[in-house]
């Protein structure tokens, strides 16, 4: 990020302590300098590791800590003496460890080969964890500047005095696993997710993450993955505890038998179905000579919809067979029909045998 305020920001800020730092990040041998942008809203110093062992044995670190104390602070800094290079395919997965005190998104952002903001979530707190940034679609472009903000907005709200750490920045050519796709879809009352994978290398599992908001995860589930293998897998999860008319998130956090873990992106599946079995009011009601008659299944179920006339004599059947769990439709034309109140009812009987059944007034205008 080297906009022309930053030339600014450098002039003011030479003087301070936290102005300026060298960090070794343990890349190709190199200390790398780094300036602090926003410095009224933060301080930025290299100090001893807080969790040697692990992901990071190193006795150092960087730290950014937010000073500011407005509702959103923020801030970050960049390199002044970051190797310029070409973007390739051996350079093009940038690593980063990151320790912080609470869950935010973290931004990293190489430029001029990308513009926009770049940011993705830790998932853990008050230890290491390793955040991998694919810059795989910009294979070709040059890359002269490194800009690294712990605390990124938007996200998760950012508290005043947070602490960020970071170390460790290194660029490959090779993420542990080649994900090829993750897709999902509510089936009846579960959310099936299913997700394929080219290669893996050391990959211990998948730890399934589920979020209403798309922004605070949690673990639900583990997947065992298939070690290293240059073959290609599929894998499927069934989350069979879901909420009716609830918003779901998924996503993917690859494990390493060496603990360090790659976090695929949120998949949104919208709004989950409802639960319940439910028999709607025809409409339009009053009708002439056709309305249409919803209905709700909360499991694959063999079912029945009969219209009836007021002495109980059937005069049609709209549906029978077995349907899947969700929201069905059927359209009933009285074309032949006189004019009057008729009853309609739904009976439905799941797999599991149990048989459940509604019914509801219509009337025919002619």
């Amino acid at each position: 990020m080297k906009p022309l305020y930053t030339l600014s920001f450098l002039l003011l800020i030479s003087v301070s302590l936290f102005a300026q730092a060298t960090v070794n990040f343990e890349t190709n041998g190199n200390n790398w300098n780094w300036i602090l942008f926003q410095p009224d809203k933060a301080v930025f110093d290299v100090v001893a590791n807080p969790s040697v062992g692990g992901l990071n044995t190193t006795d150092s670190c960087a730290m950014l800590q937010i000073t500011d104390i407005t509702a959103d602070p923020w801030s970050g800094v960049f390199c002044i003496d970051f190797p310029d290079f070409v973007i390739d395919a051996t350079n093009c997965y940038v690593h980063i460890f990151v320790y912080k005190d609470h869950i935010s998104n973290v931004g990293l952002k190489l430029e001029p080969a990308r513009t926009s903001d770049y940011n993705i979530p830790n998932t853990l707190i008050n230890q290491w964890e390793e955040i991998i940034f694919d810059y795989s679609a910009y294979i070709g472009g040059n890359a002269n500047t490194l800009t690294i903000i712990p605390d990124f907005s938007p996200g998760p709200p950012r508290p005043y005095t947070s602490i960020n750490y970071f170390d460790q920045v290194s660029f490959s050519d090779v993420v542990p696993v080649e994900l090829t796709s993750f897709t999902g879809s509510y089936v009846g009352n579960t959310a099936v997710l299913n997700w394929v994978t080219a290669t893996e290398l050391n990959n211990r599992g998948f730890e399934i993450q589920r979020s209403n908001d798309g922004q605070s995860f949690i673990t639900i589930a583990f997947v065992n993955g298939y070690g290293t293998t240059t073959e290609t897998h599929s894998y499927t999860y069934i989350d069979k505890n879901i909420n009716p008319n609830t918003n779901y998130y998924y996503r993917l956090r690859q494990v390493d038998y060496d603990g360090k873990y790659f976090t695929s992106e949120a998949m949104n599946l919208g709004e989950s179905g409802l639960s319940v079995f439910a028999l709607d009011q025809n409409y339009p009601n009053p009708f002439n000579p056709s309305t249409q008659i919803k209905f709700s299944l909360p499991h694959k179920s063999n079912v029945t919809l009969n219209v009836y006339n007021l002495v109980g004599q059937k005069v049609a059947t709209l549906v029978q067979g077995t349907l899947e769990a969700g929201t069905h439709t059927a359209n009933f034309n009285a074309e032949n029909l006189s004019s009057g109140v008729y009853i309609y009812t739904l009976e439905a009987q799941s797999e599991n045998g149990s048989i459940s059944t509604l019914g509801k007034k219509m009337t025919l205008l002619k």
